[in-house]
């Protein structure tokens, strides 16, 4: 039987969901990313004449696309089969080529319509025998093609022209297509001028806080989330952290994917229940890892007593091997902390991704913690830097990649670039390295001292209390040791002598890591390292119950 591919895919992500630093339209534009390769496409195959498989509940979408009674093979009957339906990506099988560039059209009419400024593409692969031809080859191939088609059209950029002159948008700089107020009343006192982007992205937010409560309800969850920056400001949250989580090795495992599976139609199988897998599993720790946020301290009492179940993270990204989120400043730490264990037991303990990595995936993280006003975009950058970052170290450490966490804690305005900010966290002409970041996270893995639990012991330590609840470290004490750190090391090393016997059984031994050595600093490769700076420092955002 011969079938043609169709691949359809968004680009151009993180451009359009982060274009504002307007939380309430990065939510939304999250929303419409997700539908394009879900709603979008499940109803245009409906309306095609292929199997109804839409549902807004997600958890119902993924056991209808799993059902082999309702997402049936492609046949005389059948003229589409479902292999993948994700955020902003499907891939179909579909009987003939009229009918694979009937449901592109449809999707990407739709998209222009309800979706404007997101880039939506679909190509349909050459016809091909699907008993003799391996199917990895031709998804192989129509990506290709699909990059292709890609670069030869414009971007959404080209139909947003300014000439004529044009009113601008309020929050974009793109032309205003209208003045109103959005369907919540965000501007209550005013109408606004929006673009049509803008537009679209304020009103999916609804859409978002529907498929966000179904899934919570799918997990048990019982939460009540933001989500709006705004919202958290009000409540006391005088930090917030962006958050960006993502699953390891499987870019590799992807473009390896035959060498799992035994002919085409186990490949589809496996591919199709992998990926919904990674969806599941994500869901399923994120909705775990709510579990110990708590409602700010500064939060007015009569909030808590009304609002028990409030948790302060705001989901941007939710599905996959992908986490994207904003929560308080203060919690974030452990909450990522939280979700990426959850993630490596739900992911270890899951049949079909273990068909596929029988151990499991890790996931790394970076965590940018700013002030409130700080530039959206700017600190998501910074969050992806550090997560990069992170992932160095969790390949260095194993052939099987580890997962970790690396964050920073910006306190100027600056520009947030990683490489410059961890150049200024070094003495000695760069010869000494002041943090110990990032930390490997998988539990009794990684290099000594930069394991998760290392930090653990060193914030513990800052943070422990006599029996008159005073610090058994004293500040002032803490303070002068981390001014000496920028000096030089001999300098450091030297005001730790003056005070190592008077408070070494207050803890300062397990804050210096190993109590053998009177020195704050190790050996990391050819540089010296300390990771005072990462316990001072980072005791103030360790809120969160553990």
């Amino acid at each position: 039987m011969t079938i043609r591919l169709v691949l359809i895919e968004t680009s151009g992500n993180q451009a359009y969901v982060f274009a504002t630093n307007k939380l309430r339209e990065n939510v939304g534009a999250s929303e419409l990313t997700a539908r394009v390769g879900t709603e979008y496409v499940l109803k245009a195959i409906r309306d095609a004449g292929g199997p109804d498989l839409w549902h807004e509940s997600m958890p119902e979408v993924r056991g209808a696309l799993k059902d082999p009674t309702r997402n049936l093979p492609v046949d005389e009957k059948n003229p589409v089969e479902v292999i993948v339906a994700a955020s902003g990506k499907a891939i179909l099988l579909v009987k003939d080529e009229s009918l694979g560039k009937q449901i592109v059209r449809e999707v990407t009419l739709r998209a222009l319509k309800e979706a404007p400024g997101l880039e939506v593409r679909g190509v349909v692969s050459q016809e091909f025998d699907f008993e003799n031809v391996e199917i990895h080859e031709k998804i192989k191939t129509i990506h290709r093609e699909f990059e292709a088609v890609r670069s030869r059209l414009p971007g959404p950029s080209a139909r947003f022209q300014r000439l004529p002159i044009i009113a601008e948008c309020a929050t974009s700089g793109l032309p205003a297509v209208r003045i109103a107020r959005t369907d919540d009343d965000i501007t209550k006192d005013e109408q606004k001028e929006y673009s049509a982007p803008v537009f679209a992205k304020l009103n999916a937010r609804k859409q978002w806080k529907s498929r966000l409560d179904g899934i919570l309800n799918h997990h048990n969850a019982s939460a009540k989330l933001p989500d709006a920056t705004t919202d958290l400001e009000k409540l006391g949250c005088d930090w917030l952290a962006i958050v960006h989580a993502d699953g390891n090795g499987l870019g590799q495992v992807f473009l390896k994917f035959e060498a799992n599976t035994s002919g085409n139609r186990d490949y589809i199988e496996k591919l199709r229940n992998f990926s919904l897998a990674l969806d599941e599993c994500t869901e399923k720790a994120f909705c775990q890892a709510l579990h110990v946020l708590t409602i700010p301290k500064n939060a007015p009492r009569q909030f808590k007593l009304k609002n028990p179940d409030f948790k302060p993270v705001v989901p941007l990204v939710l599905g996959g091997d992908d986490l994207t989120v904003v929560c308080d400043g203060r919690q974030a730490l452990q909450f990522t902390k939280k979700f990426i264990d959850c993630f490596e037991e739900e992911t270890a303990g899951h049949e079909d991704v273990k068909r596929i990595m029988p151990k499991g995936v890790t996931s790394c993280a970076g965590v940018a913690i700013v002030k409130p006003h700080f530039p959206f975009f700017a600190g998501y950058h910074l969050a992806e830097e550090l997560l990069q970052s992170a992932k160095k170290l969790g390949k260095k450490s194993e052939l099987h990649m580890l997962s970790a966490i690396d964050y920073h804690i910006l306190y100027d305005s600056s520009g947030p670039d990683l490489v410059r900010l961890r150049r200024e966290l070094t003495s000695d002409d760069g010869k000494t390295l002041l943090v110990g970041r990032p930390y490997v996270t998988t539990a009794d893995k990684g290099p000594v001292n930069r394991r998760w639990s290392d930090l653990c012991c060193r914030i513990t330590s800052v943070l422990a209390r006599d029996e008159d609840d005073r610090r058994r470290l004293p500040n002032s004490m803490l303070h002068d040791l981390r001014e000496a750190l920028f000096l030089r090391k001999e300098t450091a090393d030297a005001r730790l002598k003056l005070v190592i016997e008077r408070y070494r059984k207050e803890g300062l031994d397990k804050l210096l890591g190993d109590p053998k050595i009177d020195s704050l600093y190790w050996m990391d490769n050819d540089s010296h390292r300390t990771a005072l700076l990462d316990a001072i420092d980072t005791a103030e955002f360790w809120e969160a119950q553990s």
